[in-house]
């Protein structure tokens, strides 16, 4: 078993709202930043007769990412450690790619006090600018109709919000909205532009850590 953190499990929601067919459908899904693998271990089960291609880009991280892939024992599961625009060899390849961004960090205060000790407002734009980069990197590779999943654990608005709207603004996208149930503990926000709804978690509201999520769905371009 994999103890994953508790707010990063909304994921699940994510792909039963815009996958209705997940367990018997062969998808291609990326999870793009997957170290150290809770994520990708989560998805290589809610997709049993799909690939799940679990990349992380530094190679000191893949190594445990690849040893958690094994111990999990799915046979559905590929480690990969590539620079997101090496992707582009494969464009409109996947049905989903889930974009865990690196960032500041802000929503591990509680966890980690080295965190903040390491926050900064110039790290904040840094990871803001890191984060848009990898986006337009991995775009191509997202198939027409495909679905986005984009999340950080970051509280900042502008690593947040902010670059859901900048997706709304760079792409052909439409927001996945998931039901919400109010004991859940979940704040729902909107991108301040584009209206996008998001999804938000904080420690004292929820059993998990700092948390952001959002759901695009890449239009398709003849439509």
């Amino acid at each position: 078993y994999y103890v994953q953190e508790a707010s990063s499990m909304f994921l699940e929601q994510l792909v039963k709202t815009a996958f209705p067919d997940h367990a018997v459908t062969p998808y291609r899904v990326l999870d793009l930043c997957a170290a150290p693998g809770g994520k990708a271990t989560h998805l290589s089960d809610l997709f049993p007769e799909g690939l799940v291609v679990a990349n992380e880009v530094i190679k000191t991280r893949s190594g445990i990412l690849t040893e958690n892939a094994v111990k999990w024992g799915n046979d559905n599961i590929i480690v990969t450690s590539n620079d997101p625009k090496d992707f582009l060899r494969l464009q409109g390849y996947f049905d989903l790619i889930v974009v865990d961004a690196p960032c500041s960090g802000s929503g591990m205060f509680r966890k980690d006090a080295e965190a903040i000790n390491e926050w900064s407002l110039q790290n904040v734009e840094y990871c803001c600018n890191r984060q848009q980069r990898i986006l337009e990197d991995i775009w191509p590779a997202l198939k027409e109709n495909g679905i986005l999943v984009y999340s950080t654990c970051s509280y900042s608005v502008k690593e947040d919000e902010d670059i859901a709207d900048w997706i709304g603004n760079k792409f052909p996208v439409e927001n996945i909205v998931v039901p919400v149930q109010p004991d859940w503990g979940i704040v729902e926000s909107f991108s301040p532009k584009k209206k996008f709804k998001c999804y938000r978690f904080y420690p004292d509201q929820v059993n998990g850590e700092g948390f952001f999520i959002t759901c695009m769905r890449k239009k398709d371009m003849a439509a």
